[in-house]
């Protein structure tokens, strides 16, 4: 019977070898995820397939070899004394020690190093950013092959279990457990195959991840298991525990269920049996109830529902909608999977972005320059030019129609759009990816929108007028489209041209004409401000010229006329009294000028005349020196 073990043993990791050859052979012309790290799978299988089978080899060479020199030993006459150094000399049983010594610690953290890295190699295959193109005309072959491949294992992996619980052959019972396992992931590939046939490409990579997660698994156990076997307490006479067999593995082929694998290990690892104590026996008998009723309270649980304030739910019964909307607060429905709840942030303000793809790193950046990236990737739109348009029309009139200017610009913008959900019902049920469709929308339009516009236009003074238009499309779109969501904001602070290459800097030359523009505008404002400072200060000092000429010649003429007047009074009074008239006129001028001249008295010499003189000085000369006219007396 161990000969036929042995050849079952080798049977299943040859069988494995073939499985994993045809799997990896039709996944990679499908370019199935799933059947990939199937792949991994049955590598691993078919390594410890094969290790039992040599180390069952192994004991099976020592038992013939212990019958042998049993069988030796009959003959003599002090065959108890030669059965006791059977073991020393047996070279099969040394080198079954040997192995188990040396080898299986050394085989078992190989397997584990390449589970590991079987993990990260497929990782690195299916993740996120690597795109898969599966080949549909071989999905289907793939399909039937992998799906015979699980049936073959199946039947051969079920047929080596039921042996090795029947012939209690501990090294039998992994090669059993390697190929269901191998049969498992064939299905899986199968399944995948099928879904991705049906319409469904989405879950091989799912199914995929399913496996990887399963692979770490398995690593994971099989590192602990080398690290326990080092400190489990031994006991002699008892058989060691395969150490690369997996427990996880050994749930596939194994009927006696998790409780029997549990208790195997944890009697194993203890040295003793702990499946025999109490606890466990009341823990083995009841805990179908407590799993029962634990199930069962979260089943019920499933019934009540809290929605967030700022959130709405949208309630399901079996797939189909149930309206009106929930509102925030507990509700009581129908227990999962009759009724289910899907809860929407309606009253939060979500935002996108259309023209670029934000960085975290680079948008860090306080100071946005047009000569450096901002985003992670940023898209140019087609923008109108009148200032193309028109060098193009001037081009036409010359004939030079080979050098015409296509009258349009590139554009780089990035707009925020800023939306919150107005009708739950109609985001939830309208379109399968709201959001990505609302991006569209506003994509699109912005598009139309800028090629209707000039660049200068756009980038200066219309702004505001552009973003609230774009506002207004981008809302009557997803009105139409009954997206139900309310677009608040559409923000144009981030336009500017594209940067261009190493090569053509399209901003900085830009730069170059928007500053000459600038130092332009800055030359006539400030000819303009010389001009408004100019003016009004010549044509004011033109009219306090001609005020001044004007009150001159006003004064000459009444001087003149005064003094005509006067001479003609003097003229009057000559005429009526000359005498009195000439002296009078001739003592006024000696008064007037001698006024301000000094006066020497000169007095006689023969007299004692006394002469006062009041030298006081006068406060107000204007006021004491006023002559007041004594009236005549009347005679």
């Amino acid at each position: 019977m161990e000969r036929n073990l042995t050849k079952t043993g080798l049977v299943n990791g040859l069988v494995l070898v073939v499985s994993g050859i045809t799997i990896a052979v039709f996944a990679r012309q499908s370019a199935s995820a799933t059947g990939a790290v199937a792949v991994g799978f049955f590598i691993v299988a078919a390594a410890m397939a094969l290790m039992a089978w040599f180390q069952m080899t192994l004991e099976a060479r020592e038992e013939a070899e212990r019958l042998e020199l049993e069988g030796l030993a009959k003959g003599r006459l002090e065959s108890s004394l030669f059965a006791e150094n059977v073991a020393e000399i047996s070279p099969a049983r040394r080198a079954r020690m040997q192995f188990e010594r040396w080898v299986l610690p050394v085989f078992t953290f190989l397997l584990m190093a390449a589970e590991g890295f079987g993990v990260w190699y497929f990782w690195q295959q299916i993740k996120p950013d690597q795109e898969l193109t599966p080949n549909q005309s071989s999905v289907a072959i793939t399909l039937a092959i992998s799906s015979g491949v699980a049936f073959v294992l199946f039947l051969v992996g079920k047929y080596s279990a039921r042996l090795a619980q029947l012939e209690s052959s501990r090294l039998l019972r992994p090669s059993g457990s390697a190929v269901m396992l191998g049969a498992v992931v064939a299905a899986l590939a199968a399944l995948a195959a099928g879904l991705d046939w049906a319409g469904f490409p989405n879950w091989d990579r799912y199914l995929a991840y399913g496996l990887l997660a399963l692979l770490a698994l398995i690593a994971v156990e099989t590192l602990l298991g080398l690290l326990f076997e080092i400190y489990r307490p031994r006991t002699a006479g008892k058989a060691s525990r395969l150490i690369y067999e997996s427990r996880i593995v050994g749930l596939l082929g194994q009927s006696g269920g998790i409780f029997s694998t549990a208790a195997q290990a944890l009697d194993y690892q203890f040295g003793f049996k702990v499946s025999e104590t109490w606890f466990y026996r009341y823990l083995e008998q009841y805990i179908a109830r407590f799993l029962l009723i634990w199930v069962g309270i979260l089943w019920v649980s499933s019934s009540l529902v809290i929605i967030e304030p700022q959130e709405e739910g949208v309630l399901e019964r079996f797939g189909r909608s149930v309206p009106p909307a929930l509102q925030p607060g507990a509700h009581l429905k129908l227990p999962w999977p009759i009724d289910a709840v899907y809860r929407y942030n309606t009253r939060g303000i979500r935002e996108f972005l259309v023209g670029a793809i934000p960085d975290e790193e680079l948008e860090k950046n306080r100071v946005l320059v047009w000569t450096r990236p901002h985003y992670k990737e940023e898209f140019n739109m087609l923008v109108a030019s009148a200032e193309q348009l028109t060098n193009r029309s001037v081009l036409r009139d010359e004939g030079l129609a080979s050098q015409e200017a296509v009258p349009v610009n590139f554009l780089t913008v990035s707009i925020p759009v800023q939306f919150r959900i107005r009708n739950v019902m109609e985001w939830a049920y309208q379109a399968a990816d709201p959001g990505e469709l609302l991006r569209r929308i506003a994509t699109g339009e912005v598009v139309r929108y800028l090629v209707s516009v000039n660049i200068d236009e756009i980038m200066s003074f219309g702004r505001n007028a552009a973003a609230t238009t774009l506002q207004s499309r981008i809302q009557a779109e997803a009105d139409r489209q009954k997206l139900g969501v309310d677009v608040v904001f559409v923000g144009l602070q981030d336009i500017h041209p594209p940067m261009g290459t190493k090569d053509n800097q399209v901003a900085s030359a830009y730069e170059l004409v928007i500053g000459a523009i600038a130092e332009k505008e800055a030359k006539i404002l400030e000819a303009e401000g010389y001009r408004a400072e100019t003016l009004p200060a010549a044509q004011a000092q033109a009219v306090v010229t001609v005020n001044g000429a004007r009150a001159a010649a006003v004064t000459r003429v009444e001087n003149a006329r005064g003094r005509a007047v006067q001479f003609q009074g003097q003229l009057q009074a000559e005429e009526a009294a000359p005498t009195v008239f000439r002296q009078r006129t001739y003592l006024d001028t000696l008064a007037k000028g001698a006024a301000n001249s000094r006066k020497i008295v000169l007095g006689p010499t023969n007299t004692s005349d006394i002469l006062m003189f009041n030298l006081e000085d006068k406060l107000r000369p204007d006021l004491e020196g006023i002559a007041i006219d004594t009236p005549t007396p009347k005679k």
